[in-house]
């Protein structure tokens, strides 16, 4: 008997279902205007997000995460297609926070750089369950490779900007690629968070943030 093929669900799938019965445009589901729409949808994207961490996102389905919220299969299908839309929710909930850029402000430069540093492995600690799924799903769909890819791009944009602005106040080395010093060393925040947080590799947090905000400002030529 041959062996059954397993489909693997992906984001592009879901959304060819996403249209009206007449082919015209996308379906509507409820947005959650009222206070207690808001809440139910909000009760479903938590509870997705709890399964997930705890099955992963192949084995998750819908009947396991209408249970985990306690509502009705029916409720689900009120605000969410499917569940690869709502996991399209989740990562856009969770990468919108880990990759901000102002998580402090300050007029210091170094202090800049270690506020934010702080605040990317904080916050990629407290979301490693959810962030390792992530990571496995955007190797084989390719609407959550493309908004990661598109998000981490923003990212990289905005910490040219921020390094091409210390460059014209004199705080930087004009001979560093603003671009490049973007990519690298934001590149080196997240690879030591990804060591740390979802190899498990055992560091002082506090040590790890000194040590990377040194790095990154002996690395554009600010005296730490």
């Amino acid at each position: 008997m041959a062996a059954e093929r397993v489909r693997i669900p992906n984001a592009s799938r879901g959304r060819t279902a996403d249209t009206s019965e007449d082919g015209t445009g996308p379906k509507r589901r409820g947005t959650g205007r009222t206070v207690r729409g808001r809440q139910s949808r909000q009760l479903l994207v938590d509870a997705a997000r709890t399964v997930f961490e705890r099955q992963g996102f192949l084995r998750t389905r819908i009947a396991d995460i209408s249970k985990e919220a306690k509502v009705s299969h029916g409720t689900f299908y009120t605000y969410f297609f499917s569940k690869e839309e709502v996991f399209r929710e989740i990562v856009d909930s969770v990468e919108i926070d880990l990759l901000r850029v102002d998580a402090v402000e300050s007029t210091d430069p170094v202090e800049r750089i270690r506020a934010g540093n702080r605040h990317y492995l904080e916050s990629f600690r407290d979301n490693a369950d959810i962030l390792r799924v992530i990571q496995q799903v955007s190797t084989f769909d390719e609407a959550v490779r493309q908004t990661r890819e598109e998000r981490q791009t923003r990212f990289a944009h905005a910490l040219e900007r921020r390094t091409r602005s210390y460059q014209e106040e004199g705080l930087v080395r004009g001979d560093i690629d603003p671009w490049v010093a973007a990519n690298a060393l934001g590149g080196m925040v997240s690879n030591f968070a990804d060591l740390m947080f979802i190899q498990g590799r055992t560091f002082d947090l506090d040590h790890v943030v000194d040590q990377l905000t040194t790095l990154w400002a002996r690395a554009v030529g600010i005296e730490a």
